[in-house]
């Protein structure tokens, strides 16, 4: 009988979750590490445009999360008191997506062919003679496997290992996120920009909404006197409607520090490897952070199975991915420094270019992305 090849993939997140869809294979046996006591994400909303979408047609879930997310077919950009700058109205193959965090991560785990393990916050890592890895968790428990994925985000224990590359990068804005359900219906997707303020708002479903804002701050500042929602308030309650009501009604807000890493190669080691965020983490400017550890997942999971658990599978892997995503991650970067802008001469260049680009042109620069289909691509 055939010894599988036993494969750790450290964080339940997105990224984890769709690696272990498209590998599933029999040569593999796939056991998932989620820190937390149990699988599931955050409150806020997350895009799966349509070069996600292909993925997840191929892993037969495409259907489940059309069903779950909203679609929408306008984007418009405004000033903060609510002057239209410019629309656009993409159009592809596949629909603009818009879903919940938590829904989206509960349809990856339904049917999930790895074997899933809460409470195992990782500890250290040891690569052996012979190529394996022993896993030691926080919990006293280890594991000795053939490979191992590092999704475990942003701040990656297992990119500490392999890269040791530091902290990531603060970017200079914080940004707030909130889904909140709504009595109105717009059915398009809008970003407002201000002076160093900017506020995103996307259809979910049946009412509910995403929304996230972002001011130019201090990595992580208090805001005491204030609460999180007086101080969202004072900075956003004379915007356009229905930014106001948006933030008043919401429950639960986060709060993240704008963060990411400058685009580097080496994400593997030996039999260890990077993905997602853990890999290529970027701003959400261009709401291409989930997709792309989806487009990751995927092309991961078919170098293993073309060239077997090993060097030469992370090798191909990552001279596929890193072009993207450095593109993605740069370009992100460059559209938040343009929709932080605080001079009010550099504000009013700004929207005037806008206003000036014609709608045909902003769906070009949009395609870059959407059309994108890494379903496409030569393993």
């Amino acid at each position: 009988m055939k010894t599988k090849k036993k494969i750790a993939v450290i964080g339940g997140g997105i990224a984890g979750l769709t690696f272990a869809h498209c590998l599933g294979s029999d040569d593999y046996d796939i056991e998932i590490f989620e820190r937390k006591s149990s699988f599931g994400e955050a409150g806020a909303a997350i895009s799966v445009f349509p070069n996600a979408l292909c993925v997840m047609e191929e892993i037969g879930l495409l259907d489940r999360i059309l069903s779950a997310g909203g679609h929408f077919q306008r984007v418009y950009i405004r000033n903060s008191k609510g002057k239209k700058l410019s629309h656009s109205t993409p159009k592809s193959d596949y629909p603009i997506i818009c879903i919940h965090r938590a829904d989206l991560h509960g349809i990856l785990l339904t049917g999930i062919p790895a074997t899933l393990s809460p409470g195992f916050e990782l500890s250290s890592l040891q690569e052996t003679k012979d190529g394996q890895i022993q896993i030691r968790f926080t919990n006293g428990e280890s594991r000795l496997v053939d490979g191992l994925v590092g999704a475990d985000g942003l701040h990656s224990r297992v990119r500490r290992h392999i890269v040791n590359d530091g902290a990531p990068l603060h970017r200079g804005y914080t940004i707030w996120r909130g889904v909140v359900d709504t009595t109105f219906a717009t059915g398009y997707a809008s970003e407002t920009m201000g002076i160093g303020q900017r506020v995103g708002i996307v259809p979910i479903k049946d009412g509910k909404y995403g929304w996230w804002a972002t001011c130019n701050d201090s990595f992580q500042q208090n805001c005491d006197p204030e609460g999180t929602k007086e101080k969202l308030l004072r900075l956003f309650g004379d915007w356009h409607d229905p930014i106001p009501e948006l933030i008043r009604n919401t429950a639960t807000i986060l709060k993240n520090g704008a963060l990411d890493r400058l685009p580097i190669r080496g994400w593997s080691k030996g039999n260890m490897t990077l993905l997602g965020d853990a890999a290529h983490p970027t701003t959400p400017n261009l709401g291409q952070g989930g997709c792309m550890a989806i487009e990751g997942s995927y092309v991961l999971a078919k170098t293993i199975l073309k060239y077997k658990l090993g060097p030469q599978a992370f090798q191909r892997y990552e001279s596929l991915q890193f072009p993207r995503a450095k593109r993605v991650v740069s370009e992100s970067l460059q559209l938040g420094k343009i929709g932080q802008l605080t001079h009010p001469f550099s504000v009013a260049l700004r929207n005037l270019a806008f206003q000036a680009v014609p709608s045909s042109m902003a769906i070009k620069m949009v395609d870059r992305y959407f059309s994108y289909r890494v379903t496409n691509l030569s393993i």
